[in-house]
């Protein structure tokens, strides 16, 4: 594929005229005050805070707003000064101010977390986005907690299960609807594409976008890409998603990737000393079924959750199944980012053996604001959701079965298929293939992904290269999910490119 020079192609950038579509001409600004004086030193601001105001409804420009939540972290050389990196970490719901607040705060302790990259850190302001609805952002996803702490499967196994799913489902949406207002209907990750590029209009003068995206961060690009191709410096999409593949190929890659995942977790774990992994001298495989299964049987007490009730007091095999998905997204124990790593599921699998399932619980939300609301209330705007009866999903059942004999098909994807069934808000942002007549304007981006990530699949990753012609994909050999906290090879070709343009081989490959 041919290739500006990095000093041509910074050239073309630095001189073009950013385009901008008619619907997202914006004459707002952005007013950073210092968030906090408990974050800034006397003599140094190092972060600052803001908001924008965009319009509810992008197909009413003119009509009621919303603000839209920022806040940045100071280039740390302004001597090096390129511009801003927006960073989004994923979910749906990530939120990134609170990332770039935790950094912040690190900072001023001499505290390296690790999140960002030197040349970023020196030569950027890191700029937290959060999207519609979500952290920062007013007004909030709101939903009625009884309603979302209810225990109903997602796995029914007759009509009247299915109908109880179904009505739940509705009435948690309702429940949203009325605590949230309008704004629960205009969700969905184009309305967000719209709002970055808002955001881009008031950052630099209206530079061009460099934007970081990880995990859900990547379908934010690369809806960003097909709307404005033509306003992007520079984007890196780490842990990518796909979002145009079919309900059955969604299902099956997600349940597929987080299979394989928890199989190459169990043959580390055997080849591992007792003190990386607990479970060294035993099948893991072999426990995780019994434990599962006499989850499934009876829920296995989880003491330290009755304690703090912040989960629930006794776990499921479904719901051992749908958090163990997480603990495998960080091979190794990054305690400062609260992940526990490989190790620390081996941990957890092992006292749900002996009968404490504490570290496996569900949380439960105890505010109308929580986080893990707009996780699902984008998701059921962005991914269609067909099935109409019990044997419709008993099909998705059985196929992640013989998929994922272990999982059970259980995914982000699955949860999506299942927990949207009965949303009173219809899908508004379905699958679709990206337009390559836009997104081939676009100049050249960086697609990173792991060989072996036990959420976003390496096959949703080549599906999405294949609808951005000019980017190029990066592949980390090794296990996790995104690779840019990681700080290896990987992170250093990410900063390498947002601070000089420069790019590796179109499926080069770097150790993990």
């Amino acid at each position: 594929m041919a290739r500006l020079s990095a000093w041509a192609l910074l050239a073309a950038l630095t001189t073009a005229a950013p385009t901008a579509s008619p619907q997202n001409n914006t004459n707002h600004t952005i007013t950073w005050t210092p968030c906090s004086p408990s974050l800034n030193t006397s003599n140094t601001t190092i972060i600052e805070c803001g908001s924008l105001a965009v319009p509810l409804d992008w197909a009413t420009p003119h009509g009621p707003q919303i603000t839209i939540g920022l806040n940045r972290l100071l280039a740390r050389d302004p001597a090096k000064r390129i511009g801003s990196v927006v960073f989004n970490p994923g979910g749906p719901g990530g939120v990134a101010t609170d990332d770039i607040t935790r950094e912040a705060a690190a900072e001023l302790d001499g505290i390296d977390v690790g999140i960002f990259t030197p040349g970023v850190r020196d030569s950027f302001d890191i700029v937290g986005f959060d999207p519609r609805g979500v952290g920062s952002s007013n007004p909030p996803v709101r939903c009625n907690t009884t309603l979302w702490n209810e225990r109903v499967t997602l796995f029914p196994t007759n009509e009247t299960e299915f109908e109880k799913m179904v009505a739940h489902n509705k009435a948690l949406g309702e429940s949203c609807f009325e605590l949230t207002g309008p704004l629960f209907a205009h969700l969905d990750t184009t309305s967000v594409a719209r709002d970055l590029e808002a955001v881009r209009q008031a950052l630099d003068n209206g530079a061009k976008l460099n934007f970081l995206g990880l995990s859900y961060g990547t379908q934010i690009a690369a809806a960003y890409a097909e709307l404005f191709p033509e306003n992007i410096r520079a984007m890196a999409l780490d842990g990518n998603v796909d979002h145009s593949t079919s309900e059955t190929s969604t299902l099956f890659a997600e349940a597929w990737t987080y299979e394989t995942e928890l199989t190459r977790f169990a043959v580390w774990c055997a080849n591992a000393t007792k003190e990386d992994c607990v479970l060294y001298d035993r099948d893991v495989l072999d426990l995780w079924d019994n434990v599962t299964a006499a989850a499934d049987k009876k829920p296995i007490p989880a003491p330290a959750c009755t304690v703090s009730n912040a989960c629930r007091a006794d776990v499921t095999g479904e719901e051992i199944r749908q958090n163990a998905q997480g603990w495998l997204s960080f091979k190794s124990a990054a305690p400062l980012l609260g992940l526990g790593g490989w190790g620390g599921l081996a941990g957890a699998l092992a006292q749900a053996a002996a009968g404490n399932a504490s570290l496996l619980s569900t949380p439960v939300v105890h505010s109308n604001t929580s986080v893990l609301f707009p996780s699902l209330a984008v998701g059921c705007l962005d991914w269609e959701h067909g099935a109409r009866e019990f044997a419709d999903l008993a099909y998705k059942e059985a196929m992640g079965r013989v998929i994922a004999p272990h999982t059970w098909g259980m995914s982000q994807s699955y949860s999506y298929q299942a927990g949207c069934l009965g949303w009173p808000v219809p899908v508004t942002n379905p699958q679709h293939l990206a337009n390559a007549s836009m997104t081939a304007k676009a100049p050249p981006l960086l697609m990173v992904n792991s060989e072996w990530d036990p959420s976003t699949s390496y096959i949703w990753a080549e599906g999405l290269r294949e609808q951005l012609p000019s980017a190029v994909l990066l592949t980390r050999e090794g296990d996790g999910h995104i690779s840019y906290i990681l700080g290896g090879e990987a992170a250093k070709v990410i900063d390498r490119y947002f601070v000089n343009l420069t790019l590796p081989e179109d499926y080069a490959t770097v150790e993990n």
